[in-house]
């Protein structure tokens, strides 16, 4: 009747809706029994005593499936899921609009999605999620019933309902659980009626969940640079990428390293405030009154140590920011570049002196997120003659992940992401290249030729070998000319 039990994840895997469904919440907190997907006519669950019989035997009874036992990696934490999917608290919402939104972000949220689409076609309306970077269909509603989402959110995020023609923003606040979900509103008028994005902002849960800096992905190296540099008492810290690479991510991560309220006052500047942090004073840019140029300038009024920008956009805000870090600020920001080489390259065609970047720029981080292999069904083989001659491998008994696809990965191969970086540290040599005006590419073999720095693709290829990811992410990620 149960198969061997095998060990999953519980945080890399989301419950099917129909597994879920199978079983009363009230049932389900008092068996102790989380119910995971349905296959083959099988109900699959993971059991907070997956050696009593006699609940697995009612469970069959109940659900009138053959029941296969599957063992959580860390058996506590079968009772917090439980609670998760099962919340004692029951929406007086159900069967309304806004009570499809709940369910909907609340799917979102233990799929650990960043954005909720709501699409209008000709005939349907489709949920969409951006999981691990990449969009996945949720469900299809009726196009009626998409509407009245749809107008449900707007009236509770204070957009017009009635302008349809105009894209809108708005913010939305949801109790889902014990969570607080804030949410940042988009809509905008397409052929076939309104496309609404739901970003997803800030929970308890999260901020509880937030990354360490240990916790990123970085290497020891690239750790203990980041770490050095942050002790800096002043100077410029630049992060790149493209959007959705983790930048955010890991600005937090060092202000919460940095945040030491006894000895540091640490200041941000943010559009928008993406997660409130306890003793650090957040500045929410509003364009109508506030824009970064006058927020900045008013943070050197506040006496700071540390100040955090949540993007460089324009040469006056690089060079209030440069010249903030020669005053005795450290600095930490964002400026879009395809590769660390190519932030210094960035600042000066802002109009920033060499002279200043020389003085003020300590670190520049470039950065990317590939999807992890999920656990549960990856392979090893041997790379593929393509893999070998981008990545330049030539052992030939080395092994590299490859993805199959699993009902407990949606059948993607991926479950959870990590990131790539590349660091340029400002030295004596890279500050007289920059005085020189010596050429990306000068810059580049002296970085990572000479000194052997690890590029976006080394880092990669690094990574893969430890089974962390796959060269078919690496290569999605990392642009084809990177050196």
């Amino acid at each position: 009747m149960f198969s061997e039990k095998k060990v999953i994840d519980l945080s890399r895997v989301v419950s099917s809706r129909d597994a879920l469904r199978i079983l009363p919440p009230a049932m389900a907190r008092r068996l102790g029994v989380l119910p995971i997907m349905i296959a083959d006519e099988k109900l699959y669950v993971v059991m907070a005593d997956d050696e009593d019989y006699l609940i697995l035997s009612q469970l069959e009874n109940l659900v009138g499936l053959p029941v296969i036992v599957l063992r959580a990696k860390t058996p506590e934490s079968v009772s917090i899921f439980i609670r998760k999917y099962y919340p004692e608290q029951v929406s007086e919402l159900d069967g309304t609009p806004l009570g499809l939104l709940e369910e909907i972000v609340f799917r979102a949220m233990l799929s650990r999605s960043s954005d909720i689409h709501f699409d209008s076609e000709r005939d349907n309306g489709f949920v969409r999620l951006r999981i691990d970077g990449m969009m996945r269909v949720d469900q299809k509603l009726p196009l009626a019933n998409m509407n009245e989402l749809i107008s449900a959110v707007k009236v509770s995020s204070g957009l017009n309902i009635a302008e349809h023609r105009v894209p809108q923003d708005g913010q939305l606040t949801l109790w889902i659980g014990n969570d607080e979900v804030s949410m940042r509103v988009a809509t905008v008028p397409t052929l076939y009626g309104e496309k609404m994005t739901l970003r997803i902002l800030a929970t308890e849960s999260t901020l509880a969940e937030l990354a360490e800096l240990d916790m990123l992905g970085m290497n020891e190296q690239h750790l203990q640079m980041f770490l050095d540099t942050l002790e800096s008492a002043h100077g410029v810290i630049l992060l790149s990428g493209p959007t959705g690479s983790g930048k955010t991510t890991t600005l937090y991560a060092a202000l919460r390293h940095l945040k030491k309220p006894e000895t540091l006052h640490i200041l941000s500047i943010e559009d928008p405030v993406e997660i409130p942090l306890d003793g650090i004073n957040q500045i929410r840019i509003d364009s109508e009154r506030v824009d970064f140029n006058r927020a900045l300038r008013s943070t050197l009024r506040h006496d700071p140590d540390v100040i955090m920008i949540g993007e460089i956009r324009d040469a006056e805000t690089a060079d209030i920011a440069i010249k903030s870090s020669l005053t005795g600020h450290l600095v930490l920001s964002t400026l879009h570049a395809n590769d660390s080489v190519g932030v210094i390259a960035r600042l000066l065609n802002l109009g920033v002196a060499p002279e200043l970047v020389n003085s003020a720029l300590r670190l520049v981080i470039a950065q990317r997120l590939v999807r992890s292999p999920c656990p549960h069904c990856v392979q090893m083989e041997s790379p593929s003659t393509v893999d070998r001659e981008f990545f330049g491998w030539n052992d030939g008994e080395m092994l590299v992940p490859k993805t199959v696809g699993c009902p407990l990965c949606n059948q993607t191969g991926y479950a959870g992401r990590l990131g790539l970086y590349e660091m340029v540290s400002v030295d004596r040599t890279v500050r007289e290249m920059i005085r020189n005006k010596e050429s990306e590419d000068a810059l580049s073999h002296y970085l990572f030729h000479d000194q052997n720095q690890l590029t976006l693709k080394a880092d990669g290829a690094e990574k893969i070998r430890k089974g962390l990811t796959t060269p078919e992410e690496v290569r999605r990620v990392v642009y084809l000319n990177d050196k």
